[in-house]
């Protein structure tokens, strides 16, 4: 047997490929050893053993697969992993993990009362867990992969503020940092946590070096998808960041909260009195601001892209909808391209002399 119980009490599974020892893994409960051991050979093996789905709870299964997540992945992902993973209802944690279907959870994501992107991020959640469930060989096919949202929108409908707008918002704010905080967001596009990360250091030569992302609640981290990049200031900014930041070392955070801390975005929304200022527009739509108005003053989509960190450029595409401005740069470069046709000159009475 590769299952060995410990002095300690726990079960030790070891998998071998001939004489190595290619894996080992310690559970608490036999049971848990035994599942894994055998998910293990399968995976090694290249194949599938259709018991192993059936004798799997997804619960188990869901157990197993966030404590496999621990160092591999964000703790924030891990976290978001659970918090999603872990309220399934109970009709679904007792199934078999090899026995869902696809129309199962598209089922329960639909009924779910939530916004549009929280169930997509929902799905992410599932759908990482079944990829796993795919890898050990606990079933053959991820069924929640190709779920759809009924209504989802490419973009919330404040990415339509413009520059102005926030300038404004910005100008009713009494505390300069977070009035600063507010314009600085809208004019980079910086999501919160990177905003929260920027040292001053990552100021130099009208740029911000985007290296670190710290989400509220959790611990600093590497950007998302791993993007580091450089982000220019617009001229709107740059001289009131740059007298923001003078005199203070390169470590020292760029924005703060009032007594020093990190900046929390529900004291900031209190303080700044965001429900009467700004009752239409989330903190977040900042950054869909700065992108909108990349995009609607013509700059290139794959710049726009770099500038915003996306993770392809199918998602900034998502912003050509603004404004027509793919569609009024295009009509600008055909003009000065063909220069005035015959059509589009003005009349100068030749026809009026020829009648």
């Amino acid at each position: 047997m590769s299952v060995d119980k410990l002095p300690s009490g726990r079960f030790r599974a070891r998998v071998k490929r001939g004489r190595l020892v290619v894996s080992t893994k310690t559970f608490g409960r036999k049971k848990d050893a035994l599942a894994w051991d055998a998910a293990e050979r399968v995976r090694l093996a290249g194949g599938f053993d259709p018991r192993l789905g059936k004798a799997t709870t997804v619960s188990t299964a869901v157990a197993e697969f966030l404590s496999d997540r621990v160092g591999r992945v964000a703790a924030s992902t891990v976290a978001t992993d659970r918090r999603f993973l872990n309220a399934l209802p109970i009709s679904i944690g007792r199934s078999p993990v090899g026995e869902l279907t696809h129309a199962e959870i598209e089922r329960y994501v639909h009924r779910l009362r939530v916004s549009a992107g929280t169930k997509k991020r929902a799905i992410i959640s599932l759908s990482a867990f079944f990829g796993w469930a795919v890898q050990y060989g606990y079933r053959m096919d991820n069924p929640a992969r190709g779920v759809r949202i009924a209504g989802e929108v490419p973009l919330h409908a404040a990415s339509m503020a413009t520059w102005d707008d926030v300038e404004k918002i910005a100008a009713t704010i009494k505390d300069p940092g977070y009035s600063l905080y507010i314009r600085v967001m809208a004019y980079t596009g910086l999501r919160p946590g990177e905003m929260r990360s920027l040292r001053v250091g990552d100021i130099s030569g009208g740029r911000l070096r985007v290296l670190r992302s710290h989400p509220e609640g959790h611990p600093e981290k590497d950007v998302k998808n791993h993007q580091a990049r450089f982000v220019p200031v617009a001229a709107a900014v740059r001289e009131d960041l740059e007298r923001h930041i003078v005199n203070r070392a390169p470590r020292d955070r760029v924005f703060t909260a009032p007594g020093g801390g990190l900046i929390a975005s529900r004291n900031l929304r209190r303080d700044a009195h965001w429900a009467v200022i700004a009752p239409e527009l989330r903190l977040y739509d900042l950054r869909h601001v700065a992108v909108s108005e990349w995009v609607r003053a013509g700059v290139p989509l794959a710049t726009v892209r770099t500038w915003a960190g996306h993770s392809s450029l199918s998602v900034t595409s998502r912003y050509t909808h603004v404004a027509g401005s793919e569609d009024a740069a295009a009509l600008a470069l055909i003009n000065g391209r063909a220069g005035v046709t015959r059509g589009s000159q003005e009349p100068d009475g030749s026809l009026e002399k020829a009648r």
